[in-house]
């Protein structure tokens, strides 16, 4: 059996199918927040800290979904 490894990686890249979520919410009519919390680094025992070298890439990754969705952000 194959162990999968537990990576923090921006949105889009990884196993939580965060651009069919926001597209199912935009889809849906959601006209709310979403809340940009990366946790890219791994920081031992808080095992979440994106220090501001990491952020610019967590919130590329995740303009890159909305911005092909056509969902505004600002």
């Amino acid at each position: 059996m194959t162990q999968k490894k537990h990576l923090n990686v921006p949105a889009g890249q990884g196993d939580g199918q965060i651009p069919s979520v926001l597209e199912q919410a935009a889809r849906a009519g959601y006209d709310g927040f979403a809340v940009l919390e990366p946790h890219l680094v791994v920081a031992e025992l808080s095992f979440g800290f994106t220090g501001p070298e990491r952020f610019a890439d967590a919130a590329l990754a995740l303009k890159g979904i909305l911005d092909p969705l056509a969902i505004p952000y600002g």
